[in-house]
């Protein structure tokens, strides 16, 4: 297809509209972590049975993504994304007006499948739309939006919550929707990007089902050990040899076969492969911190929602304000560089989130605040450095046809490490002693030095990781030396 020559004001209008649909998503996502202790009281749910409102969004947004590609590549890329916030504007608007759980759960899911669509695609539109040399800025920004939804949801969610109860950070998806569906339905079109159907597509629909049952495994035996260390029975040793099983199935599926449901051949590509890990790595990291911290300030520090959101928000700005230098910076500077950059100030947050106590004294409430709000900005700008080059590093590393099963894969890998972070964030405590099952919020304690043990050995996972990158050499050269 011919490049159709625009404006700067163009690219970033366009980038805007398609942002909002992303950052729609993401504050979702990130939000709903900061009203699980109050859905938890409200609803009367355990610990162990709220947490599924945040693990089916993720979970099913990792299982839905690959067929989001594909849906992409066979019925067009701007149809399938603009069908993706219709989706999802609808269902998670909706969910701020059920009552029941498992109502709630079956909206979470019908909107993580449209969360998948404008997942996958969005960065594909991106490479399609943008001129080579405004790729890294513009995937920079795009990865900000990202994250930047997360942790905005866990602020400005916080007064949401206060003033208009859980409700409101549902409903709020309807007029987002739309203001975004429009905007982007005009500017894509403008853009000149094509439906470019592909007919009679193949899809591995036994891959999707073997993955489904994969890393559905992986979920609930992370989850049954940690839950059911001290009572474990004959019954759950074969249950978890089935699981391993199907975990084995699916992976010589996937890298035995030229064209399967989730590409993962595409990991043998330098250095694809070791971003993924690095990715997984630490979305499972920051599962579990976006997990747990919102009921540290609520249980432990007794914060209103709407004050422990405000707390988190220095994440959101120091990610809203390293942003776009982060892309930049991993084109001039090299994406590895970069990478490494990431994880070294990621460990020095989770070592602020280790020094943190399971009971505060009452005159030491404003020291772990501050300890807080300097963690957060700390990992919000490992994060963007991180996301930014990992994500430029990974679609430079492959072909253009290749580029939709990547994106695809990266937010599998994302959303995958979130829900396996926050199954296990959810069960760390229950496997040292502490209380989950009780539905009175006064019961949520947490074990003496839980923190410590738990963001120590996060810190010690980083820092190896970062140790590691400092070896790796260059392998997309930078485009300004």
């Amino acid at each position: 297809m011919t490049e159709i020559k625009h404006t700067n004001r163009f690219y970033w209008t366009l980038l805007i509209g398609m942002q909002l649909c992303v950052f729609m998503c993401t504050f979702d996502a990130g939000v709903v972590n900061l009203a699980l202790p109050v859905m938890r009281t409200q609803m009367h749910l355990t610990l162990a049975q709220v947490k599924w409102i945040a693990i089916c969004y993720t979970a099913t947004a990792a299982f839905t993504l690959p067929l989001s590609a594909w849906l992409g590549k066979r019925f067009g890329i701007r149809r399938m994304f603009l069908l993706g916030v219709v989706i999802f504007a609808a269902a998670s608007g909706s969910c701020g007006l059920v009552d029941g759980l498992p109502m709630l759960l079956a909206l979470r899911v019908t909107a993580a499948f449209g969360g998948s669509l404008i997942l996958a695609l969005n960065k594909v539109i991106v490479l399609r739309a943008f001129p080579r040399e405004m790729h890294g800025k513009a995937l920079g920004v795009a990865g900000t939006t990202f994250a930047l939804g997360i942790l905005a949801g866990l602020g400005a969610g916080g007064i949401l919550i206060h003033i208009w109860s859980w409700r409101s950070i549902f409903l709020i998806s309807f007029p987002i929707g739309l203001v975004a569906l429009p905007w982007n339905f005009i500017m894509t079109k403008k853009s000149g990007i094509q439906h470019e159907p592909t007919p009679g597509l193949a899809f591995d629909w036994l891959g999707m089902i073997m993955m489904i049952a994969g890393f559905g495994s992986v979920v609930w035996l992370v989850n049954h050990w940690l839950s059911h260390f001290k009572t474990l029975n004959y019954l759950s040793i074969l249950y978890t040899i089935v699981g391993l099983i199907l975990i084995v199935t699916w992976l010589r599926h996937e890298f035995s076969s030229k064209e399967t449901f989730l590409h993962l051949n595409l990991l043998k590509i330098k250095p694809i492969g070791y971003n993924f890990s690095n990715g997984f790595s630490v979305r499972i990291l920051m599962g579990i911190t976006n997990f747990i911290i919102p009921f540290y300030l609520q249980n432990v520090l007794m914060l209103t929602p709407a004050k422990s959101g405000i707390i988190l928000a220095s994440g959101a700005i120091s990610m809203g304000i390293i942003g776009p230098f982060a892309g930049g910076m991993s084109d001039r500077k090299g994406m590895q560089k970069t990478i490494t950059l990431g994880l070294f100030l990621m460990t020095l947050g989770l070592i602020g989130y280790g020094t943190l106590p399971s009971t505060v004294s009452q005159q030491k409430h404003l020291t772990y605040i501050i300890t807080i709000i300097a963690t957060q900005a700390m990992i919000g700008c490992g994060s963007t450095f991180f996301s930014a080059a990992n994500t430029n590093s990974c679609l430079h590393s492959v072909k253009r046809n290749f580029q939709t099963s990547i994106t695809g894969l990266l937010s599998v890998n994302l959303m995958a490490g979130s829900a396996l972070g926050s199954t296990l964030g959810g069960e760390f405590f229950s496997l040292i002693g502490g209380v989950k099952h009780s539905k009175d919020s006064a019961a949520m304690i947490f074990p003496p030095h839980a923190f410590a043990y738990l963001f120590g050995f996060c810190a010690l996972w980083m820092i190896i990781l970062a140790i590691y990158g400092l070896k790796r050499p260059e392998t997309i050269e930078p485009i300004n030396n």
